[in-house]
């Protein structure tokens, strides 16, 4: 190998690397966007307790860190109506009659973490009247008056900003009260520094209230954890809100979060004060249900932001500043090479025979245009079509474009009978049917009919075979996902593909193929160079 291809070869395959690395350490760019992870499928059925012909019950309400699609309510012969205040949701089932059986309700769920940091001071003395309703506080026996009054005292200096004073109630709460699920009452709170969930956000909002800063109980569900995909009973779980500079900063005492929510957490109503009664057990009986919906996608809008923010050259030679379509686009066709790289060494190194060069790579592209199922079962068929066709035809004597003309009408037939059996059968898509696909399938049957009649059945099986074998390989490329957005979010790694192509292009050695092929003169050969060697004194 010349010294100019050595060269040639190494940048190609180094700088690609040496460039991914400049990106990684020195200019701190990811180098595939976020996973998007926190999309659910959420469940909730109720049932009242008792002879009631009217009941509500509260359901999640799009917000901040909450996107809602996809809702449900599945109510059999119930009337449903849908309160939706400045806050929160309220589902209302009514019915003539006493209501005995299960109501449900379904929606997806998009979650997103709320994070508020270095939270400005605030020192606002008044608010609009909607806020009044969580300035007031609840009446409590002389002595916990009292020992709040001694807290505050202990805790406050009297002239912080109210951000200052709800850093320091919260600090209290959340490490001198311990939790403990049996202490259900503000009174023994206060007697024994322990107290469950809802009592800690219970003594938070209090506190809060009585130094004039607007302050709400949100009812809140904990999602299973990614290792738990699906938790059959999930319950209500308790937080806070506080007002400060004219927004709603989460505030949980009982996990220790000031100014954000995981996106774990799902807020289900923003005031207690409200449905306390509706949801509490005596009255309902309710199940909570949530597992992961199975979507499998990138955070490209950060990442477009993380790369224009760096200000390099690779900010304007990003793909991610094309338009959507051309994403999607080039998404698919920047893998094409990788497959050619898996066909290369399939032929050259391997020995695998295949139908023409890109013949397999037109085989993987229909099937992640169908899918895989559909795709091999459908290109079976055609290719036993194909068969059958070829000794039929050939008692006619056809020229090849006649014949070949014939197969793509029966191909069309095909989809034809497709598309009217799957129309009376709910469960199959007619999403597969494309224009691509036939093109594909058609021009592979060609050189299907051409090889049969240049080589005969087996060796067309052979070829058919390695081919199939090559395309599931490239189809398997395409379902990593996150090989495809490494390649879309570092295109120049199309630098390394053709210097490892340059490599396979030079390699002028046996394939491995051959050494099983020529196995037993190889053998023979070797006898013979025993015999050789043993006669020659």
């Amino acid at each position: 190998m010349k010294k100019i291809i050595v060269l040639i070869t190494t940048l190609l395959i180094a700088t690609p690397l040496a460039m991914l690395f400049y990106k990684s350490q020195v200019l701190n760019l990811s180098l595939l966007p976020q996973m998007v992870d926190d999309v659910w499928n959420f469940h909730l059925t109720a049932k009242p307790k008792g002879d009631h012909s009217t009941f509500s019950f509260p359901i999640p309400k799009p917000g901040p860190g909450i996107k809602i699609s996809d809702e449900r309510i599945r109510s059999k012969n119930f009337e449903v109506f849908i309160d939706s205040n400045s806050d929160s949701t309220l589902a209302t089932w009514s019915s003539k009659e006493p209501i005995k059986q299960k109501v449900a309700y379904s929606a997806r769920i998009d979650l997103k973490p709320l994070s508020y940091k270095d939270i400005p001071k605030d020192y606002t003395e008044s608010y609009p009247k909607g806020l009044t309703r969580y300035l007031k506080t609840p009446e409590l026996l002389p002595e916990d008056t009292a020992a709040i009054s001694h807290l505050e005292k202990a805790i406050l200096e009297g002239n912080e900003d109210k951000t200052s004073v709800i850093r320091k109630i919260y600090y209290y709460v959340e490490e001198e009260i311990q939790r403990n699920t049996s202490i259900k009452t503000i009174h023994e709170t206060l007697n024994t520094g322990k107290g469950s969930p809802l009592i800690k956000a219970k003594l938070f909002n209090i506190m809060a209230r009585r130094q004039k800063v607007p302050s709400r109980i949100v009812v809140m569900v904990r999602m299973p954890e990614l290792k738990k995909q699906a938790q059959s009973k999930l319950r209500f779980t308790f937080a806070n809100e506080v007002f400060l500079n004219n927004k709603w900063i989460p505030i949980d005492t009982n996990r220790g979060y000031f100014g954000e929510r995981p996106d774990n957490f799902m807020v289900i109503h923003r005031n207690y004060d409200e449905v306390e009664k509706i949801i509490s057990k005596k009255r309902v009986s309710y199940s909570i249900q949530a597992e992961r919906a199975r979507i499998n996608r990138y955070n490209k809008t950060e990442f477009k932001k993380e790369v224009l923010k760096s200000d390099s050259i690779f900010s304007k030679l990003s793909l991610y500043r094309l338009p959507l379509p051309l994403q999607t686009m080039f998404t698919t066709i920047l893998l094409i090479p990788l497959g050619t790289l898996v066909l290369s060494i399939a032929r050259n190194i391997i020995g695998i025979p295949t139908f023409g060069i890109f013949t397999p790579i037109l085989l993987t592209l229909f099937f992640k245009e169908t899918s895989f199922g559909f795709g091999f079962l459908f290109f079976f068929v055609v290719v036993l079509i194909g068969i059958g066709e070829r000794y039929v035809l050939d008692k006619f004597y056809l020229l090849a474009v006649p014949r070949l003309s014939i197969i793509l009408t029966l191909v069309i037939m095909l989809m034809i009978g497709y598309s009217l059996f799957s129309s009376d059968i709910a469960f199959i898509s007619q999403k597969h049917l494309a224009f691509f696909p036939i093109v594909i399938v058609t021009s592979n049957i060609e050189r299907l009919s051409i090889m049969l009649t240049e080589e005969g059945l087996v060796n067309t099986l052979k070829t058919l075979f390695g081919t199939l074998v090559i395309a599931i390989l490239g189809y398997l490329l395409y379902s990593i996902h996150a090989l495809e957005m490494f390649m879309f979010t570092n295109p120049e790694l199309l630098f390394t593909v053709i210097g490892l192509l340059i490599l396979i292009g030079k390699y002028k050695g046996y394939r491995l193929s051959e050494f099983l092929r020529f196995r037993d003169l190889v053998r023979q050969r070797k006898k013979i160079n025993e015999v050789i060697s043993h006669d020659i004194p």
